[in-house]
């Protein structure tokens, strides 16, 4: 039950399958794939930093404009390879779509073999080029060092190196806190130590990202990823705290449907009727569900007392026939 609920608040990883789905629609938007990464030597693309790293970018009110010029086209490599890696994503989908339809045969299983050894090589060169952003001395002040370290923590994760992935996460919102990658840093950050069954960690991580300026859509999966950890730790105040992150995601509103912040709408909603019907205090439940805003309080308190109710009624005497 957690697994599932850790990937439904959004894994930092998801399924193939699931992300070829989304990506489908802007395939036609991906880059071409680039020659190369930096040139030279690239930074090794493992957890720590490479040697040098804790230097600073030489000072001036210019140093910030400069690192960031000399950043650009490593950054743009680097994203390139990034979609090179997302269109043979969606190309694999197109592959596992026609096998389950019974059109696949030895051809198609070939250029699969071929798709994935491609991807597996795009992956490391990936790494590495936003690895050789992020290590470069010269470049922390470079504009693109944020993203570049979030993209380097997800093509250490999709890898299967967890540890370095965590180690990068944790890099970039000690580094750059203020900046709009730090939330997806700590959500992720949250859905790793989930994942792994550390929960405080994972409630402490949610709150860094609840903390920050993000959006509806990431508060909506750090809330629900926040509910399900206190739910897991267990104990009267965690379970209040798990009615109340799940009472704000419906505070936030109704996301687009079909995305991934709908399905957690739908999800929350039904959660916080079971919940609250199983540990809340119904003679508060009127001023609870205020708080969920006009439009889905009156209707989820409606649910709930409409279970109390039934809970009250006598159930009905099981004589035997005669």
């Amino acid at each position: 039950m957690l697994k599932r609920a850790a990937k439904a608040a959004g894994s930092f990883t998801e399924p193939r399958r699931g992300a070829a789905r989304q990506l489908a629609a802007v395939a036609a938007l991906a880059l071409a794939s680039a020659a190369c990464a930096a040139q030279g030597a690239p930074a090794r693309a493992g957890g720590g930093a490479a040697r040098g790293a804790g230097a600073r970018a030489a000072p001036g009110p210019d140093a910030a404009p400069r690192a960031s010029a000399a950043a650009e086209p490593l950054f743009r490599d680097a994203e390139s390879l990034a979609s090179r890696r997302r269109v043979i994503g969606v190309q694999l989908f197109v592959l596992d779509e026609a096998a389950e339809a019974g059109a696949a045969g030895e051809r198609a299983e070939t250029r699969r073999a071929a798709l994935e050894a491609e991807a597996a090589r795009v992956l490391a060169r990936t790494a590495a080029a936003y690895a050789a952003l992020v290590d470069a001395p010269a470049l922390r002040a470079a504009k693109q060092r944020p993203p570049a370290l979030l993209g380097l923590a997800l093509a250490l994760q999709d890898s299967g190196d967890l540890r370095g992935a965590e180690a990068r996460l944790r890099q970039l919102a000690l580094e750059h806190p203020a900046s709009r990658e730090a939330p997806e840093a700590h959500l992720a950050l949250a859905n790793l130590a989930f994942a792994a069954g550390r929960l405080d960690e994972a409630v402490s991580a949610c709150d860094g990202a609840l903390g920050g300026a993000a959006g509806a859509a990431l508060r909506k999966r750090a809330l629900y990823v926040k509910s399900w950890s206190l739910r897991g730790l267990g104990g009267r105040d965690a379970v209040e705290e798990a009615l109340e992150a799940l009472r704000a995601i419906v505070r936030l509103g109704p996301a687009p449907a079909g995305s991934l912040e709908a399905t957690i709408d739908e999800a929350a909603e039904r959660e916080l009727v079971e919940l609250y019907a199983a540990h809340g205090d119904l003679a508060r439940a009127r001023a609870f569900f205020a708080g969920a805003g006009e439009r889905a309080g009156p209707r989820l308190l409606g649910e709930v007392e409409a279970r109390a109710a039934q809970r009250r009624r006598p159930e009905p005497l099981d004589r035997p026939a005669l």
